[in-house]
């Protein structure tokens, strides 16, 4: 396949005639190699990371195998957070665990990883320690539309938009203001930041680790004044397996 060829594969919501939610795959353009295996790593484990981690992805179910990740991955290609939300599938010394990834393990090597309880037990054997592994990464298993988690203090002057329930994780977002499209930043804490006037109903785009495109629209409407909860909306579209 072509590296400039684009693969039209959902249209998902329009109106009017005019295309609001959709996904095109871009082939070659890759950040993150499909089947790459992280290799030199090792697991901790620790019983954090459900509630307050760095990458703002809570609730997260108590029962849930999650991991924190070493800051040479989380921050792929220089972008902060840009692994925030990946599934990993985790080979250990005695059995491998899928794992969602949901905070940032500061201060360590290459693929290291700080697991949960239950999840480090199933690579390990034991219930704490250190063991090297090695993981790749994996497709999520939403079968439904992404979610927006919309920060508290968001309103039409500032907001602060998260992408969450995705197969694989979001590198980059644009959104569609004054008749063209801005480079949304991204956060350290797994935001991105949209400048105002933010637009009701704003249109985004935005890319994951194998180049897959999403267009979508936000089902939200930017107060005048800051409220103090954050808002979670869904969307309408899904990056392939």
């Amino acid at each position: 396949m072509s590296s400039s060829k684009v693969t039209s594969l959902v249209c998902a919501v329009s109106v009017s005639g005019l295309v609001l939610a959709s996904m095109s795959v871009r082939a070659g353009s890759a950040i993150w190699p499909r089947n790459k295996v992280c290799k030199g790593g090792y697991a901790t484990e620790t019983g954090s990371g459900y509630s307050g981690g760095a990458l703002l992805l809570d609730p997260i179910p108590p029962n849930m195998d999650i991991a924190a990740m070493s800051p040479h991955q989380l921050n792929l290609g220089g972008v902060p957070t840009s692994m925030a939300g990946a599934w990993l599938e985790v080979t250990g010394p005695t059995g491998k665990a899928k794992v969602y990834v949901t905070d940032l393990y500061p201060k360590t090597r290459d693929c290291a990883l700080d697991m949960s309880l239950g999840a480090f037990k199933k690579i390990s054997g034991k219930s704490s320690g250190i063991v090297n592994i090695s993981w790749i990464l994996v497709e999520g298993p939403s079968k439904v539309p992404v979610q927006y988690r919309i920060k508290e203090g968001s309103s039409v002057d500032w907001a602060a938009v998260q992408v969450r329930r995705t197969r694989y994780p979001v590198t980059s977002m644009d959104y569609y203001k004054s008749g063209r499209w801005i480079s949304a930043e991204r956060t350290d804490y797994n935001h991105f930041i949209l400048l105002k006037p933010v637009p009701k109903d704003v249109r985004v785009r935005y890319t994951d680790v194998y180049d897959h495109r999403i267009y979508d629209y936000i089902p939200w409407t930017p107060p005048k004044i800051s409220p103090s909860k954050v808002q979670i909306v869904t969307g309408h579209v899904q990056f392939p397996y």
